[in-house]
């Protein structure tokens, strides 16, 4: 029941999006309002509509209006090319399509990871958006999109009263309607494209970092833990005995149902959902052998054959004596593996959060920091040092806060949005340190940190510094903070 209950809030502090681009910027839709997304086709213009609206195109025998993403925006037309998607959403039971440059992932983040939409933002009226999703520490953002806001209903129905031109209602009438249909996630290894069952995919990410298995398949790269369960990872380009390929920012994890467990396959590159009538799916080429045949469900012959898409049965891609073969006699065993393998990973590595003042980066030890707030009034106190901005009151705490630009005799500068207070405890003494922005949370061997020179950049006594950390080949030099000396006073 606990865990259950664990379950549902998890769910319920999380939002699943559909994320795409328009131009550099990156926007999500929440899942549930996507039905499927689509190749750009042929589109039949509607006269007196506003000019973002694309027209309307037969969707299986139904009327799809579609509008320009771009122009919805007020962002300038581009030509439409091999990536180019239209994403079929639902909002209120009205279906729209929405053109869009590319799709790129499904992504899960946190409802707090959400942030109001400013007042001001690039090509996009803020009243259009749920709020803005910042990633990788403010490297990476998200639009969140109000569909509801976007799509009004008056916009809809606009649309679709000017249906009734009678060409429009010819493609409709002669259009032939299969009712019987599967929905397919494709995907690519190289140039061929493959799909599974979309009834069996429950998510696709990002490839993260594989914890490799003795003694497995070839195919099994190794297993990840994905919000605390175990899935077992399969490189497909092994699987087919492809070549192996660098992993890009197109490579993705396809997490599939195999019924009595799940399983992530690594693939090269996830292209779209589609629908297809179950009448284009052919059996497997007798070229395939008994056991061939089982995992390859047939072959589905598009656009009069000229796209052929390998259609896989997912739930017999890994036989139940592959499955015992890597998870061994149970998967309480794997687990007990690989919490000793990461207490030994956590022992030689470090953890630290990482943050900014000016042009140097500097980085705290995750086990001494307790919060990050953004930076709030301080009531300033007499008779303390200068580099003490004052006290704060953080939920009934009074903690005092000390400016790191002057501990180091740093230039003096504005604070701005993207200042920050971390809260830190050493020797259970809780403080609070001015940064100017807190970039990301670093893990790295320990090996990589070297002790401190005598002389650092800006003049920072090197008395604060306990290392210095080289990431990429030394171009990224992180300063590791001794906070004991640096919240001593004196």
């Amino acid at each position: 029941m606990t865990e259950a209950l664990n379950n549902m809030t998890e769910i319920l502090e999380e939002r699943q999006l559909v994320t795409f681009y328009l131009g550099q910027e990156e926007f999500g839709v929440d899942i549930m309002n996507v039905r499927e997304t689509i190749r750009f086709s042929e589109v039949t213009k509607v006269p007196q509509t506003p000019d973002y609206v694309e027209g309307i195109c037969n969707l299986r025998g139904s009327i799809l209006p579609i509008i320009d993403g771009r122009s919805r925006f007020g962002m300038e037309r581009r030509l439409r090319d091999e990536r180019t998607r239209i994403l079929v959403v639902d909002v209120n039971g009205r279906v729209t399509g929405i053109v869009v440059d590319r799709v790129s992932e499904v992504l899960r983040v946190n409802v707090s990871d959400l942030e109001p939409a400013p007042a001001v933002i690039r090509n996009v009226d803020a009243d259009y958006l749920d709020g803005v999703v910042k990633l990788n520490g403010g490297k990476r953002l998200i639009m969140a999109l109000n569909l509801g806001k976007i799509l009004t209903v008056d916009i809809v129905d606009t649309i679709q009263a000017q249906t009734v031109a009678a060409t429009a209602l010819e493609q409709v009438k002669s259009s032939e309607v299969d009712l019987e249909e599967d929905q397919l996630v494709t995907f690519l290894l190289g140039d061929e494209e493959y799909a599974f069952d979309i009834m069996h995919v429950k998510e696709i990410i990002r490839v993260p970092e594989i914890t490799a298995v003795p003694n497995a398949s070839y195919y099994i790269e190794g297993v990840v833990s994905i919000r605390s369960h175990l899935l077992p990872i399969v490189n497909m380009r092994s699987f087919f005995g492809l070549e192996e390929a660098v992993i890009t920012d197109q490579s993705r994890v396809i997490i599939i149902d195999l019924g009595n467990m799940s399983a992530g396959f690594k693939v090269d590159r996830v292209m779209e959902v589609i629908r297809v009538p179950k009448n284009v799916i052919e059996p497997p080429p007798v070229v395939f052998s008994s056991s061939e045949s089982e995992q390859i469900r047939g072959v589905a012959k598009l656009n009069q054959g000229a796209r052929l898409l390998m259609c896989l049965n997912a739930q017999n891609l890994l036989s139940a004596a592959i499955v015992k073969e890597l998870v061994g006699e149970s998967v309480e065993i794997l687990e007990e593996k690989m919490e000793k393998q990461m207490e030994k990973q956590l022992m030689e590595e470090e953890q630290l959060v990482a943050f900014r003042l000016g042009k140097e980066e500097f980085a705290i030890k995750i086990t001494d920091v307790q919060e990050i707030n953004r930076y709030t009034d301080v009531v300033r106190m007499p008779g303390t040092p200068a580099y003490f901005d004052g006290l704060v009151n953080l939920r009934g705490n009074i903690i005092p806060v000390l400016n790191l630009r002057r501990r180091f005799n740093m230039e003096e500068r504005a604070n701005d949005d993207s200042t920050r207070i971390i809260i830190v405890d050493v020797g259970n003494q809780k403080n609070g340190v001015v940064v100017d922005s807190v970039s990301e949370v670093l893990r790295f061997e320990r090996n990589l940190v070297e002790e401190t020179p005598k002389i650092l950049a800006n003049d920072v006594d090197a008395k604060y510094i306990k290392g210095v950390c080289k990431l990429n080949n030394g171009k990224r030099m992180v300063m590791i903070l001794d906070l004991v000396h640096a919240l001593k006073v004196g």
